[in-house]
């Protein structure tokens, strides 16, 4: 839907909040004339900054009460998190400013009901963001449904599954895992808002929810729900399940007396199948040709994908289709003077039926965790600081400090959701971002030592320098600054290139303690050239007096990792792997634990410091040894193959090729860099093993058990 208006027209629009949604928002209100975002605001300074030169916003604020009195706004999009939607909207409300929400509305009924009186009150449209009702194949359901093509729809299925990211990746500060009906209060609103533009209001919810789980101390968490619903005109069944281990699933299902209506939104699929006309002899045939529409469907989405990448063609994909087509809508109808859709209304009904669902599930609530915050400055002498302590790595490093009798302080953005293993006298959490200079040099004020394992993925190489290579300076000067006895960084090999480095008689690179990092950066990828990078740095200022040790691990693995790890090959499924190379070659693998062994040994150990040292452990398997490893223990039958280097730099040739001619020049081409993948090299770390006095896994069958085992403990395998 694309919005015409008159170009003496502007609407003039704020966002506060600019976070992954918000650009879906800006680029679907760049497809609406007449229009325009003239400031946003977020409690971030540097991601609102960031935001806004991005896409050229006059105005970024940090502070929303200036932003409020300074910007005459006409219209504002609250992308937030839903605990704070209710407040932050009626402020807007109080000014005369129309309010969009992304969904859910509010976390409970009884503040939807106050945003519901408050912009009563005021007159002011509140709309909400349930998108997927504007799924191009939802709208031709709709039509479909009204032409009378099933007759009367009586019963809907709804099938919602897959990955949940938040999940996947161990970031429960999220607040859909605060309580248990959180994920249903911010997923549900999808199949939910669907359900009821078909069959009207719910009148009733039968509710269940299973595979619970423990994320962290007290925190439980519900991976798959279930609900009969009881509608105006019908009846539904909603499923919805959450995780890695869940195949990927967005199906409706609608039947009336005179047929069904089968749409699969994931994959762009849609199967009508009214009765036939044809005799019984020729009704299964005459319903097999129906499956040739969607096939033909699938040739149609490949070339509006290609149009698209070549600028050819808008951008198309359903998913931002939904997007463009809410928030186009939702201006549409302001400026046509009607109702909006998916009102503030609409999505108070929709947290009704949530709340019916979560109420009838009866689950017990998660108890309200204080984490106590430190005092800068106060604590142990021996405190020891450690940023990324709720990652992978960082989690072990700080259970191993702990069981050596360590005080730990760790720094993370929110002390909400901390696994149980952080949750502990021994640990005091730091609230900050690694943006904030100020907050940075409070976390390392009267530590002893510092473990830096944060580290974040920017889409752009402005934003891994933000993210990553200034928040290092900033920490090494703050380490300087206060006197810390050891600052430990936690690199990676693919810092070096291996191409580069001595050959072994084998034809393979060598790397030992003394290789040199890839001279050239700037021909590898973003992750790779920032750790460089910060190496060089960091190392700059070792003569200055920063206790410096470098650590680089290899290819981490264990218990909470990631199995689909992208140092075996490129995962284009859970399922399906493309080695790197043929995958022949041992890899640099090591367990998790045996890095958090080597991580607080540099801690403690005389004659590291200025020191760069590798952290491989002695059991390499292969990339096809490994897979052949996975599918035994998990009973899966994982595809894999080969992927040679020449293949895929041909492959990124033809995306970049395409990208470049149409303005997009932020990737990069380069066959070293793909080549580098495969880990063509041997490692020596002797002096690292005589250094730390360093014994990593030597046994194979206790290294596959630890590196894959893990993860089936609970299926008895």
């Amino acid at each position: 839907m694309t919005l015409k208006v008159s170009p003496s027209v502007s609407i003039r629009i704020g966002f506060v909040g600019t976070g992954f949604i918000a650009d879906l928002h800006m680029e679907a209100i760049k497809r609406i004339k007449g229009v325009q975002v003239v400031a946003c605001c977020d409690l971030n300074r540097w991601r609102a900054d960031n935001f806004a030169k991005r896409w050229n916003i006059v105005k970024a604020y940090d502070d929303l009460d200036s932003f409020i009195e300074e910007q005459a706004l006409d219209v504002v999009h609250v992308l937030v998190p839903p605990d704070k939607h209710v407040p932050i909207a009626k402020r807007f409300i109080e000014r005369g400013v129309k309010v969009f929400l992304e969904k859910p509305m509010a976390p409970t009924i009884a503040e939807c009901q106050d945003l519901v009186d408050a912009a009563r009150g005021q007159g002011i449209d509140v709309g909400v963001n349930h998108n997927f009702v504007f799924y191009p194949l939802f709208q031709r359901l709709k039509k479909d449904l009204a032409s009378g093509m099933i007759g009367r729809p009586e019963y809907v299925t709804a099938f919602y599954g897959g990955p949940l990211g938040q999940l996947d990746f161990g970031k429960f500060g999220h607040w859909m895992f605060a309580q248990p009906g959180n994920v249903l209060l911010e997923q549900g609103p999808h199949p939910i808002s669907q359900v009821m533009d078909i069959l009207g209001d719910v009148t009733a919810v039968n509710g269940k929810a299973g595979e619970r789980r423990e994320l962290g101390k007290d925190q439980f968490f519900y991976g798959r729900w279930e609900a009969l619903l009881e509608c105006e005109r019908g009846n539904a069944f909603v499923h919805l399940s959450f995780g890695a281990k869940h195949s990927p699933q967005r199906l409706i299902g609608v039947y009336g007396q005179d047929g069904a209506i089968l749409v699969d939104l994931l994959n762009n699929r849609y199967l009508r199948q009214p009765k036939s006309i044809f005799p019984d002899y020729l009704d299964p045939t005459a319903r097999a040709m129906r499956y040739f529409g969607p096939a033909l469907e699938g040739f149609k989405d490949f070339g509006a994908y290609f149009l698209g990448k070549v600028k050819l063609k808008d951008r198309s994909d359903p998913f931002f289709m939904t997007m463009k087509n809410a928030i186009a809508a939702f201006y549409h109808a302001l400026l046509s003077h009607r109702p909006v859709p998916c009102s503030a209304e609409n999505g108070l009904k929709v947290i009704q039926t949530c709340e019916q669902w979560i109420r009838s599930a009866n689950l017990p609530p998660n108890p309200v965790s204080e984490i106590a915050l430190p005092e800068i400055g106060a604590g142990p002498d021996d405190e020891v600081l450690v940023t990324g302590a709720t990652g992978f790595v960082g989690k072990a490093v700080v259970e191993k400090l702990i069981s050596q009798g360590k005080k730990v302080r760790i720094f993370v953005r929110s002390a909400r959701g901390l696994p149980a293993s952080l949750q502990v006298p021994e640990v005091r959490a730091v609230v900050g971002d690694m943006t904030d200079t100020e907050a940075l040099r409070q976390a390392v004020s009267g530590v002893k030592s510092v473990v830096h394992l944060a580290h974040s993925l920017g889409s752009n190489w402005r934003e891994f320098e933000q993210l990553n290579i200034v928040p290092a300076e900033t920490l090494a000067r703050a380490c300087m600054e206060f006197g810390v006895e050891r600052f430990v960084f936690a690199s990676t090999i693919a810092a070096f290139c291996y191409a580069d480095l001595p050959q072994t008689p084998s034809g393979l690179g060598m790397v030992n303690a003394e290789s040199p990092v890839d001279q050239k950066p700037l021909e590898r990828n973003h992750y790779a050239r920032s750790k460089i990078l910060i190496e060089e740095r960091l190392l700059q200022m070792v003569p200055e007096g920063l206790p410096l040790v470098i650590a680089r691990p290899g290819i981490v693995v264990g218990r909470d990792g990631i199995l689909t790890h992208s140092g075996v090959g490129q995962w284009s499924r859970d399922n399906v792997c493309a080695f790197w190379g043929m995958g022949h070659n041992a890899l640099p693998f090591v367990l998790v634990d045996d890095v958090a062994d080597a991580l607080v040994a540099m801690l403690e150990r005389d004659g590291v410091v200025g020191k760069t040292l590798n952290l491989i452990g002695d059991v390499r398997l292969s990339a096809r040894e490994y897979i052949r490893e996975l599918n035994a223990i998990s009973g899966r039958r994982i595809k894999s193959f080969p992927y040679p280097t020449r293949l895929c730099f041909a492959s990124d040739a033809l995306k970049y090729g395409i990208k470049w001619v149409t303005g997009d020049r932020e990737g990069l081409l380069s066959y070293r860099d793909l080549a580098n993948r495969s880990a063509l090299s041997d490692f020596d770390c002797s002096a690292e093993k005589e250094l730390l006095s360093w014994e990593p896994c030597k046994d194979p069958k206790v290294f596959v058990q630890q590196a894959i085992g893990w993860a089936f403990k609970e299926d008895g395998k």
